[in-house]
Formats: C-alpha cells, sequence, structure tokens
C-alpha cells in the first residue's frame, strides 16, 4: 500500500472552527450544571423526552469532556426512581452536582416535593439517597427548585435556589444537612427569574441567573459577601427572541473561562412551534480587570475553540462527539453506553483530534448490525480527504457486536475527524460501541505464544495475534528466513466448531499445520490459555477476511510475510460450523482447495442454530476445486451430513474420509492427534504438488488405509 501522508495546514484552514451550538445532539439537554475535577468537565443535565409537549422529566444526565468540544456520554446517572419517598413520575428539574471529601453530591428538585440530595463514591454514580426525605422543602409553595451548591475557602458550603424568590441556607460539612434556617434574600438582584449558579473568583462572588421571562437571558449580579448584598452588573447572555428559556453553569477550565445556558436551537432544526425540547449550549467567557463579565453574543453566535486536543489512540466510545446530529444513544447493559439509529449520510465529528507525528495505520470499530453499511474515515469535512472505510457487515442482530478493522492512509498532525455513515436510505444501518486507531504498522505482532515447542514439523511454529486483523489468529514458523518466491507459504483459512470465536479447541491441530511451513489463519481471538472460549459467534466474512489479509501482506513491503506468500495456493477450512462457513465461502475464486472436517450441509437447514451459515445444497455446485470431507464416522453428529454432500459432488476431485472418533475429532489431542496425519498429506498434496503425499488418497493401496481405522471413498 503506498504510504501517503496528510499533513495539517494552518490551524484556521483544517481545523472547523464553525459554531457547533448545541454541544449535545442525541438527547434533549437542559439545565446545565458544570464541574471541573482534575482534567476533566463532568456536565450534569435534565432530560427533555423525545414526545415532551411541556415539561417531561424523569432522569439527570451525565456528560464529560476533557476539550470543551467533544462530549461523552455517560447516560442516565440518576433518577425519581432514587428518591422513595417521592410519588412523583415526573418533574426531575435543574440539578446540581459538588465533590467534598471524595464523596459525589447532587442537589435534586423535585417540582412541587423540595430538594433532596443524593450521594455516591463516584461521579458517574450510582447515587443513593442518605436522608429519605427533602433536604429542603417549604410545603407552602413549589418554588424550591433550581439548587446551587458552592463550597467556600474558608470550607463552608452554601446552597442558593429559587423561583421566583432567591433563597440560601448554609449546609454542615457532611454536605446532607442544614447548618442554618432558610433564608430569603430581601435584595433580590435585578431581572433575576430563576436558576441560579453561585461561585466565587478572584475574590469576588458571583449569582448569574436565568432573567425575567420571557425570554430569558444570563444576568449576573456580584457581591463581596457569599450572602450579599448583591448588586446587578448586566447580562452574560442578552435576552433574545432566538430562544425563550435559560439556565446557566459558570465554570474556569484549563485557564480559561466558559458558560453554559440552555436553548431550543436543537428542537428548531426539525420543528419550529414550541415545545419543551431543550439543548445545552456552551460559550467562551470573559471578565474585565475589575471581575465584571464581558456580555456574550448568543450560542450559536460564538466559537468554542478546543481547549485540547483528542487522543485516537485510545479507546474511543462512539458516544463522544462534537456533533452527531440524527443519531441516538441508548443504555446496553448496566453501564455501557450505544449509538443507535444510524442512518445514511449522517457522522459523527470530532474536533481536534491529534494524530502525532507517528502516523495511524489502522482503525477498529466495535459495532453491531442487521443490515450493515459503511463508515467513511475522513478529515477536515465530512466530505474531506478520505483516509478508509470499514465495511460493517451483518452480525445477525443489533446485540450481536463484533469489531471490524481497515487501514488507514497514513494521516499526522491535528485535524477534525468526520466518521461519516454510508448504506440503505431510510433504514439504521448499525450500533456502535467503541472505536480505536493505532499507529503500530499493520503486521506488527501484539502477542503471541508458542504452543507444543512450535510443533513437529521442520519449521517451529508461533500462534500470534497481529496488528490490523481483529479477531483473528494466526500460525506460521518462527522463523521466516526460508520462504520468498521461489518457497512461499501455502495458506490455511479455517474455521472453528460451534462457530466459536476462538480457535481454543483447535489451535494445537492448527499449529502443528503450521510447523510443515504453512501460514494458518484462524477466524477469532487468540487462546492465551486452555480454558474454553465463551464469548461471541464468529461470522463466515471473518473466514474472507483471512484471505484478503494473507493476500495484502504478500503485497506489503513493511510486512515480514512481503513476497513470501503463495496466494495461489490457499485452502478454505473448518470444523462443524466452520465447515459450514468453509461451504458458504465456497464460491470465492482464490480457493484453491477444501478441507472439510466434521461437517456438512444440512438437507433441513432448519435445524442449525442461531447465526450458523446454511445454505442449500446447490452451494456445493459453487465447489470448483478438489474436497476432502475428514468426518469422524457414523458416531459423528455430521456423518450423515458430509457424506450426503460427497456423494452429490461429481464435478470436482472429493474424497471422503473416516475416522471412529465422533464429532470431536482429535484436535485436541497433542499436536491434532490423528487428524493431523491426512490434513498435512492433503495439504501436500493440494497446495504444494508434492506427489509422495498424493499417495495418501490414490493408487490401490493408498497410505491412509494402512493406518489402523481409517475409511475412505473417492469419486475418481
Amino acid at each position: 500500500m503506498k504510504r501517503m501522508l496528510i499533513f495539517p495546514l494552518l490551524a484556521g484552514s483544517v481545523l472547523s472552527v464553525q459554531a457547533q451550538n448545541p454541544i449535545i445532539q442525541t438527547k434533549y439537554t437542559a439545565d446545565p450544571a458544570p464541574y471541573v475535577h482534575g482534567d476533566t468537565i463532568y456536565l450534569y443535565t435534565t432530560h427533555d423526552e423525545d414526545d415532551a409537549e411541556g415539561f417531561k422529566m424523569y432522569d439527570w444526565l451525565l456528560y464529560t469532556s476533557t476539550d470543551m468540544v467533544n462530549w461523552q456520554d455517560h447516560g442516565a446517572v440518576a433518577s425519581l426512581k432514587d428518591f422513595a419517598w417521592n410519588d412523583k413520575e415526573n418533574g426531575a428539574w435543574a440539578e446540581c452536582v459538588v465533590e467534598r471529601n471524595g464523596k459525589w453530591y447532587m442537589y435534586c428538585p423535585i417540582h412541587g416535593h423540595g430538594i433532596g440530595v443524593l450521594v455516591s463514591d463516584s461521579p458517574y454514580g450510582p447515587f443513593k439517597d442518605p436522608i429519605g426525605k427533602p433536604l429542603v422543602w417549604q410545603k407552602e409553595h413549589w418554588n424550591d427548585i433550581d439548587p446551587s451548591v458552592f463550597i467556600d475557602d474558608d470550607g463552608q458550603a452554601y446552597m442558593y435556589w429559587g423561583n421566583p424568590n432567591v433563597y440560601c441556607v448554609l449546609l454542615n460539612e457532611d454536605m446532607i444537612s442544614c447548618k442554618s434556617d432558610v433564608m430569603k434574600l430581601h435584595d433580590v438582584p435585578e431581572h433575576y427569574q430563576e436558576g441560579p449558579w453561585f461561585y466565587k473568583r478572584d475574590g469576588h462572588y458571583y449569582l448569574a441567573y436565568a432573567s425575567t421571562c420571557c425570554p430569558e437571558g444570563i444576568g449576573y449580579a456580584m457581591s463581596d459577601n457569599a450572602l450579599g448584598p448583591w448588586k446587578f452588573k448586566g447580562y452574560v447572555m442578552a435576552p433574545t427572541d432566538r430562544t425563550r428559556g435559560n439556565h446557566p453553569g459558570i465554570i474556569d477550565f484549563r485557564g480559561k473561562s466558559y458558560g453554559f445556558g440552555l436553548n431550543y436551537d436543537l428542537k428548531n432544526i426539525s420543528i419550529k412551534e414550541h415545545k419543551e425540547r431543550r439543548s445545552v449550549g456552551a460559550f467562551p467567557l470573559h471578565y474585565r480587570e475589575d471581575g465584571t463579565i464581558v456580555e456574550s453574543p448568543y450560542f450559536k453566535d460564538v466559537v468554542v475553540a478546543p481547549a485540547n486536543t483528542f487522543n485516537p489512540y485510545q479507546k474511543v466510545q462512539a458516544e463522544t462527539m462534537a456533533w452527531g446530529y440524527g443519531l441516538k444513544t441508548i443504555k446496553r447493559g448496566v453501564e455501557d453506553i450505544v449509538v443507535t439509529d444510524v442512518n445514511a449520510n449522517e457522522y459523527i465529528q470530532l474536533k481536534a483530534v491529534d494524530f502525532g507525528r507517528k502516523a495511524a495505520h489502522t482503525m477498529k470499530m466495535n459495532a453491531a448490525a442487521v443490515l450493515g453499511g459503511q463508515i467513511e474515515v475522513r478529515i477536515d469535512d465530512k466530505k474531506g480527504t478520505l483516509l478508509g472505510t470499514l465495511n460493517i457487515m451483518s452480525t445477525g442482530s443489533e446485540e450481536t457486536y463484533r469489531t471490524f478493522e481497515t487501514r488507514l492512509k497514513a494521516v499526522e498532525g491535528v485535524h477534525d475527524l468526520y466518521l461519516v455513515f454510508k448504506g440503505k436510505a431510510g433504514k439504521s444501518l448499525m450500533n456502535l460501541d467503541w472505536w480505536q486507531m493505532d499507529n503500530e504498522p499493520v503486521g506488527h505482532v501484539t502477542y503471541s505464544r508458542i504452543v507444543e515447542n512450535g510443533g513437529t514439523g521442520k519449521y517451529p511454529a508461533i500462534m500470534s495475534e497481529v496488528k490490523g486483523l481483529e479477531a483473528h489468529t494466526v500460525f506460521m514458523p518462527q522463523d521466516l528466513s526460508a520462504f520468498n518466491e521461489n518457497n512461499p507459504l501455502p495458506v490455511l483459512v479455517w474455521g472453528n466448531g460451534a462457530c466459536s470465536n476462538s480457535p481454543w479447541e483447535h489451535y494445537k491441530f492448527l499449529n502443528e499445520i503450521a510447523s510443515q511451513g504453512y501460514l494458518v489463519i484462524a477466524t477469532g481471538y487468540l487462546p492465551k490459555n486452555d480454558e474454553v472460549y465463551h464469548g461471541d459467534m464468529s461470522t463466515a466474512q471473518q473466514q474472507i477476511e483471512s484471505i484478503d489479509w494473507a493476500l495484502a501482506q504478500n503485497k506489503d513491503k513493511k510486512s515480514p510475510l512481503y513476497h513470501k506468500i503463495n496466494t495461489k495456493a490457499i485452502c478454505a477450512s473448518g470444523m462443524s460450523c466452520g465447515g459450514l462457513q468453509t461451504l458458504y465461502n465456497g464460491a470465492d475464486s482464490r480457493i484453491s482447495a477444501y478441507l472439510i472436517c466434521n461437517s456438512g450441509l444440512f438437507t433441513d437447514a432448519s435445524l442449525t442454530i442461531p447465526n450458523m451459515p446454511m445454505p442449500s445444497k446447490d452451494q456445493l455446485k459453487k465447489i470448483h476445486a478438489p474436497i476432502l470431507y475428514m468426518l469422524g464416522g457414523k458416531e459423528d453428529i455430521a456423518y450423515n451430513n458430509g457424506m450426503d454432500d460427497y456423494h452429490r459432488i461429481n464435478h470436482v476431485q472429493a474424497i471422503a474420509i473416516n475416522y471412529p472418533v465422533g464429532h470431536g475429532g482429535t484436535y485436541r489431542q497433542a499436536h491434532g492427534g490423528e487428524f493431523r496425519f491426512p490434513a498435512i498429506a492433503w495439504l501436500n498434496w493440494q497446495l504444494k504438488g508434492d506427489q509422495e503425499a498424493a499417495k495418501w488418497f490414490t493408487g490401490n493401496s493408498p497410505l491412509l488405509l494402512q493406518r489402523k481405522g481409517w475409511t475412505m471413498e473417492k469419486n475418481f
């Protein structure tokens, strides 16, 4: 593959500088409560349901960022159900979260039921109610909403809240009990409506708030004392007819200041009539020398520059994005979030992705799909330079995830990254879990294991995981110096029994074959011990990927297998379900021989297990090279199917051999047991042209039949 380096131009001409508010597009969010801890912003929000007409709010969400532009969705971290004393199904209003002494405290107004408090050991939850009642509830009215909690330099914690009045209470150090009575402010700042945000900066106390409705801007007041008096200083963001409500959150992060608020811009993309489906926006915030705040333009008129670059070589959750309009996120299991509702021509954008000086080579994506499609990996624009394309094949269901991988054109420096989805219009193409890029060259061994001293052959073998070939195990000679264009390695591509996504049951057998001078590529993850693999199932497509990879390695000058592979000598093979995968792929013209082990096509395809490939018997007509069925005798549950296949094949050389050991064969025995002998002889004959090996199957007295227990039928 020709290496093409792509360098960034001037930052302003490559990195996206367009405004990208609202900052969350996969859900309707409101009432931002940002909190900085270490190098991360924890942005807690309320949640407007997709079908909301009025306020329809059941839970509180969390998003995180290390750069202010790319936000990871962590889903709902708390809900109304966490308050056993609450009987309301609706009313999860504007929250606030702070950390103290390793505990995280979430203050949650439940409209009409006061303000509750939850506590957790982690910002991600789970949050629990430590007091079993409201922390504050003035039963004579419903105005106990929108808490803002701040811990002053002397350790005293304050909570402000209220609409249309402003209330304050001092909290004890435990953060779950009140130190003072509720105080009602008599000097309510001008234009105050609701949503106070109380904080301190450079010796000044600030009370930002949603200004008089409607429309609401963000006003602010200042004081020299935590309890006031407060003096109105102006607007952080002036009221505008471009939105209706607002709710401030203000932070300092990585040496700069930022404001958050809410608007209806996400809803307005699709519908214009008013509904309570809000969205959180962000904007840069600037202070004058006297501490007053420079009024900010509206969300869509400002640009939030990345506060840091983004690392594509870490494992990135797919729900991390700067922009992803049209996509949705859902919870998978207890903690995992996945991207769903992926349609053609939608995309995920990530800003300021730093590919570094050591160029990216590959990208893998963990996905599930019924329909499937493609993901174009582009930089700088959704129609920008194409680095590579991930082909996401059907995995059988939206709950069956597997990892797909592609090579990338080498790219260096900092760029915006676009993952653009292609496929059938009007259909949900796939679900996405995570992705990761790698700057190790394709073919680089990431893990290896020597099995049974490398085998008994002339070329001691090694079993390896190889970069650029996800979910496969490669067996090959440890020393490749003996192989070249004049003595290339033939190839065996293997599918596992039970459609297992690991050759855990067959690795001794496959390792032995490799030690005879073969490149063996098995479907599935490398077995690091002798334990049974209990993961997901493999697919027939993975066997095709094995062939693709072998051919690519032979052409890649950087690969240790460059010009060492016989691409005209490829045997497709597999055991049980893996044999069915092989027959499913039988029409592939690159295959030059077949070895079907303990397998055969079912006459009645309804007997197969889910996700097992099962073409009709007509598929046998597509077999175009010599084929050997190696079965376990009449005790083998695949015996009738395999023998029926053999008897139907009359257009190519076909042999059926049986050894009376049943369906399991001898693969797990030392060096693969008895099955290894005819398998190696077949490969040597078909792929190496070894006429001595041919004698195992030909002539009046085949060598195979001189071994105890074997029987054979052939059609020539």
